[in-house]
């Protein structure tokens, strides 16, 4: 298995993973078009933002992904974490969330924030085992799974 950069072709892999995720939980959908068009040029998109983005790939399938962009004033958020059904419970996510915690200290940024869909109970267990917090805020994205999302963050510096 390799963890490496994305690459703009990877864009139909990162929507089929993300897809196949989205298939364990009831009325969720990805409209790349409408929500996610920036999948379609991952590696273009991230750079540009001044973020980064990865996959993990095994057997020249994508298995996983996760992203960081800059987010306000000096703060790190991290975009799109998902992990094939088949690889979870194998520290690939939290290999990931260590990777974006390493930048911020190096950077000397304050804090990692995320959203993240309320359905996503898992995810969420990950994240507070990882020391984030659940803030209070949430958000309604308005989209085709009627998504309500929780804010995490992690202080750093």
């Amino acid at each position: 298995m390799q963890l490496r950069l994305a690459r703009n072709k990877d864009g139909n892999q990162i929507i089929n993973l993300i897809k196949r995720c989205f298939k364990d939980y009831k009325n969720c959908y990805l409209d790349v078009d409408s929500d996610s068009p920036e999948l379609r040029g991952v590696y273009s998109y991230f750079k540009n933002k001044k973020g980064k983005f990865w996959v993990y790939v095994d057997k020249n399938k994508i298995i996983g992904c996760m992203g960081y962009l800059p987010h306000e004033k000096n703060n790190l958020e991290i975009h799109k974490l998902y992990i094939d059904k088949n690889y979870r419970m194998k520290g690939l996510a939290k290999k990931l969330m260590l990777r974006i915690e390493s930048i911020a200290k190096k950077y000397k940024k304050r804090k990692i924030v995320l959203w993240t869909d309320t359905r996503f109970k898992e995810a969420h267990k990950m994240y507070k085992k990882l020391n984030y917090k659940k803030m209070s805020k949430i958000r309604k994205l308005n989209d085709i799974s009627n998504t309500t999302e929780y804010a995490f963050q992690k202080v750093i510096n």
